[in-house]
């Protein structure tokens, strides 16, 4: 039997903190490696400038630390932001995604409207998409790993053996018989039933 929605208000999740900041301490390193590499293609191989999401789009000086630093800052951030949805509320990966798209699309949407060249704003909405993606798919990622059945309780109560899916995991009793190895007793249970 399925149980796919958790029970947050029962106390039948608890959040495991260490691997959920170690998945965002991760998720940071390999942003700020997306950063770099973007910035050294758009730099290097198509001679162009980054922009910031400012109005008077100026580019942005000396990109390779600046950007990979705000790719580590925005994943850190959104670790904090995960953690208090996984304590608060019952879709945490969903309500994160939702979160992090808008926040998104209202940085691309200030790069495009400030002053600078078409170009140049479409290689930094490209370079911030992706690290945005990118820190989006993997938190949420983390998200399905970083919690647990809690000690006492199981899903909605029930006793749990420790194995779940990812799609909010499945119930299996260890205890229910195999009827094939059951031995029909056509008295029943105490003479007067179907099973023995």
């Amino acid at each position: 039997m399925s149980y796919p929605q958790r029970s947050w208000d029962d106390g039948d999740v608890e959040v495991l903190p260490r691997r959920l900041w170690a998945g965002g301490v991760a998720t940071a390193v390999v942003a700020a490696g997306i950063a770099i590499v973007g910035v050294l293609i758009i730099s290097n191989v198509f001679d162009l400038g980054i922009q910031t999401a400012q109005r008077s789009g100026a580019l942005v000086d000396n990109a390779m630390t600046i950007i990979p630093v705000c790719a580590v800052i925005a994943s850190l951030a959104g670790t904090a932001l995960l953690h208090l949805l996984l304590l608060t509320t019952p879709r945490p990966a969903t309500f994160f995604s939702a979160i992090v798209l808008l926040v998104l699309v209202v940085l691309l949407l200030q790069v495009f409207l400030a002053a600078g060249g078409v170009v140049d704003h479409i290689a930094t909405a490209v370079l911030y998409a992706a690290i945005g993606l990118a820190i989006m798919s993997m938190l949420s990622g983390v998200s399905r790993t970083a919690v647990r059945p809690a000690a006492q309780g199981g899903w909605g109560g029930r006793q749990y053996d420790g194995r779940y899916d990812q799609r909010y995991g499945t119930y299996e009793d260890p205890y229910q018989q195999d009827q094939r190895t059951t031995r029909y007793d056509p008295r029943g249970p105490q003479g007067g039933g179907r099973w023995g």
